[in-house]
């Protein structure tokens, strides 16, 4: 069911929230609820602390700013997609293979 993904993800980012906080020494309860009018909401019973909305800004963005990319990986993945594109498969399968490689090299 589409919402049962709603669920996941809401629960799995007030999981990771809470990380953050309790790493940081502040206290918080996570209290599920579903949503209002199908919008999901994060509700705080205390009002925060310049510090904990820093946190709370910072979990934030940590989850809606995509990470760097790897120059490397780029690189990879545009030899891998001109290969397909020129239907050379050994090639494709050997970028596949050194991009394995450097995933498991320099992001392992």
């Amino acid at each position: 069911m589409p919402h049962d993904n709603v669920r996941h993800a809401a629960a799995r980012t007030a999981r990771e929230l809470s990380d953050a906080f309790k790493a940081h020494g502040c206290t918080v309860q996570v209290v599920p609820q579903g949503p209002v009018d199908g919008q999901m909401f994060l509700f705080i019973d205390d009002a925060l602390t310049g510090y904990e909305a820093q946190l709370l800004t910072a979990a934030l963005a940590a989850y809606t700013v995509p990470p760097p990319r790897c120059d490397e990986c780029q690189a990879i993945k545009r030899d891998r997609a001109k290969a397909v594109r020129d239907g050379n498969r050994e090639m494709a399968m050997k970028v596949a293979t050194a991009m394995g490689v450097h995933q498991r090299v320099s992001h392992g």
